[in-house]
Protein backbone atom coordinates (compact mmCIF):
# COMPACT_ATOMS: atom_id res chain seq x y z
CA UNK A 1 0.00 0.00 0.00
CA UNK A 2 2.90 2.35 0.70
CA UNK A 3 4.32 1.73 -2.78
CA UNK A 4 0.96 2.55 -4.39
CA UNK A 5 0.70 5.71 -2.25
CA UNK A 6 4.18 6.85 -3.23
CA UNK A 7 3.44 6.13 -6.90
CA UNK A 8 0.21 8.15 -6.78
CA UNK A 9 2.02 10.98 -5.01
CA UNK A 10 4.81 10.97 -7.59
CA UNK A 11 2.39 10.60 -10.51
CA UNK A 12 0.14 13.45 -9.32
CA UNK A 13 2.96 15.91 -8.71
CA UNK A 14 4.74 14.95 -11.96
CA UNK A 15 1.55 15.28 -13.99
CA UNK A 16 0.96 18.72 -12.48
CA UNK A 17 4.50 19.97 -13.17
CA UNK A 18 4.75 18.59 -16.71
CA UNK A 19 1.27 19.69 -17.77
CA UNK A 20 1.48 23.11 -16.16
CA UNK A 21 4.86 23.86 -17.76
CA UNK A 22 3.71 22.61 -21.16
CA UNK A 23 0.34 24.35 -21.14
CA UNK A 24 1.56 27.42 -23.03
CA UNK A 25 1.41 26.87 -26.78
CA UNK A 26 2.64 28.97 -29.70
CA UNK A 27 1.63 28.53 -33.33
CA UNK A 28 2.43 30.46 -36.50
CA UNK A 29 -1.00 31.38 -37.83
CA UNK A 30 -0.01 33.63 -40.76
CA UNK A 31 3.15 33.31 -42.81
CA UNK A 32 2.69 35.07 -46.13
CA UNK A 33 4.58 37.09 -48.72
CA UNK A 34 3.06 39.30 -51.38
CA UNK A 35 3.80 42.26 -53.63
CA UNK A 36 1.84 45.49 -53.37
CA UNK A 37 1.82 47.59 -56.50
CA UNK A 38 1.70 51.36 -56.14
CA UNK A 39 -1.78 52.45 -55.06
CA UNK A 40 -2.79 49.01 -53.74
CA UNK A 41 -4.10 47.97 -50.33
CA UNK A 42 -4.20 44.37 -49.02
CA UNK A 43 -5.95 42.93 -45.98
CA UNK A 44 -5.13 39.87 -43.86
CA UNK A 45 -7.46 38.48 -41.20
CA UNK A 46 -6.99 36.27 -38.16
CA UNK A 47 -9.47 34.97 -35.60
CA UNK A 48 -7.91 34.06 -32.26
CA UNK A 49 -8.72 30.95 -30.25
CA UNK A 50 -12.13 30.92 -28.62
CA UNK A 51 -11.64 29.31 -25.20
CA UNK A 52 -8.69 31.31 -23.94
CA UNK A 53 -7.06 34.69 -24.15
CA UNK A 54 -3.99 34.73 -26.31
CA UNK A 55 -1.17 37.01 -27.39
CA UNK A 56 -0.26 37.84 -30.97
CA UNK A 57 3.32 38.53 -32.03
CA UNK A 58 3.84 39.82 -35.54
CA UNK A 59 6.66 40.81 -37.85
CA UNK A 60 6.42 42.82 -41.06
CA UNK A 61 9.33 43.11 -43.47
CA UNK A 62 9.19 45.56 -46.38
CA UNK A 63 11.49 45.73 -49.40
CA UNK A 64 11.10 48.53 -51.89
CA UNK A 65 8.79 51.47 -51.22
CA UNK A 66 7.69 52.03 -47.58
CA UNK A 67 4.09 51.23 -46.63
CA UNK A 68 1.57 52.10 -43.92
CA UNK A 69 0.40 49.29 -41.63
CA UNK A 70 -2.73 49.24 -39.47
CA UNK A 71 -4.26 46.58 -37.24
CA UNK A 72 -7.89 46.79 -36.17
CA UNK A 73 -9.76 45.45 -33.15
CA UNK A 74 -9.14 44.87 -29.45
CA UNK A 75 -5.94 46.34 -27.97
CA UNK A 76 -4.48 47.69 -31.25
CA UNK A 77 -4.34 51.43 -30.51
CA UNK A 78 -0.55 51.40 -30.99
CA UNK A 79 -0.87 49.89 -34.47
CA UNK A 80 -2.75 52.59 -36.35
CA UNK A 81 -1.12 53.93 -39.53
CA UNK A 82 2.42 52.77 -38.72
CA UNK A 83 4.99 53.77 -41.35
CA UNK A 84 7.23 50.80 -42.20
CA UNK A 85 10.23 51.08 -44.49
CA UNK A 86 12.19 47.93 -43.49
CA UNK A 87 11.34 45.72 -40.49
CA UNK A 88 8.69 46.13 -37.83
CA UNK A 89 7.64 43.88 -34.94
CA UNK A 90 4.60 44.20 -32.71
CA UNK A 91 2.79 42.46 -29.86
CA UNK A 92 -0.94 42.45 -29.09
CA UNK A 93 -1.41 41.19 -25.53
CA UNK A 94 -4.06 40.24 -24.64
CA UNK A 95 -5.63 39.43 -27.99
CA UNK A 96 -9.26 38.48 -28.40
CA UNK A 97 -11.50 37.71 -31.41
CA UNK A 98 -11.11 38.80 -35.05
CA UNK A 99 -8.20 40.98 -36.22
CA UNK A 100 -7.77 42.80 -39.50
CA UNK A 101 -4.30 43.79 -40.73
CA UNK A 102 -4.10 46.37 -43.52
CA UNK A 103 -1.05 46.93 -45.70
CA UNK A 104 -1.41 50.25 -47.52
CA UNK A 105 0.74 51.25 -50.48
CA UNK A 106 -1.81 53.74 -51.86
CA UNK A 107 0.44 56.77 -51.38
CA UNK A 108 3.23 55.39 -53.58
CA UNK A 109 3.83 54.75 -57.27
CA UNK A 110 6.40 51.93 -56.81
CA UNK A 111 5.83 48.37 -55.70
CA UNK A 112 6.69 46.94 -52.30
CA UNK A 113 7.48 43.36 -51.35
CA UNK A 114 5.92 42.39 -48.01
CA UNK A 115 6.67 39.45 -45.69
CA UNK A 116 4.19 39.06 -42.83
CA UNK A 117 4.27 36.50 -40.02
CA UNK A 118 1.91 36.27 -37.07
CA UNK A 119 2.35 33.93 -34.10
CA UNK A 120 -0.37 33.21 -31.55
CA UNK A 121 0.47 32.12 -28.01
CA UNK A 122 -2.20 30.79 -25.67
CA UNK A 123 -2.79 28.61 -22.63
CA UNK A 124 -4.05 25.09 -23.44
CA UNK A 125 -7.06 24.89 -21.09
CA UNK A 126 -7.66 21.09 -21.24
CA UNK A 127 -4.01 20.42 -20.43
CA UNK A 128 -4.17 22.94 -17.59
CA UNK A 129 -7.28 21.21 -16.20
CA UNK A 130 -5.45 17.89 -16.40
CA UNK A 131 -2.56 19.33 -14.41
CA UNK A 132 -4.89 20.50 -11.64
CA UNK A 133 -6.64 17.12 -11.55
CA UNK A 134 -3.25 15.58 -10.94
CA UNK A 135 -2.54 18.08 -8.20
CA UNK A 136 -5.93 17.94 -6.49
CA UNK A 137 -6.79 14.22 -6.83
CA UNK A 138 -3.75 12.02 -7.30
CA UNK A 139 -1.36 13.86 -4.98
CA UNK A 140 -3.67 13.87 -1.91
CA UNK A 141 -4.65 10.23 -2.59
CA UNK A 142 -1.00 9.25 -2.66
CA UNK A 143 -0.31 11.26 0.49
CA UNK A 144 -3.22 9.62 2.35
CA UNK A 145 -2.22 6.09 1.28
CA UNK A 146 1.41 6.70 2.23
CA UNK A 147 0.44 8.13 5.62
CA UNK A 148 -1.95 5.23 6.34
CA UNK A 149 0.70 2.65 5.46
CA UNK A 150 3.28 4.39 7.68
CA UNK A 151 0.85 4.37 10.64
CA UNK A 152 0.36 0.59 10.42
Amino acid sequence: MMVIGLLLLLLGSSLFLLSFNGAKRTETVIDTSFILEGGEIQDEYHHTRILSKSALTGAVSVEGEAINFTAYFFNTQHLEDVYINQNYSFVIDPADDLYKFIFDNSGNDSQSSIDFTLDESWIDIPLLILSFIGLLVLTPSGLILTTLSLRK
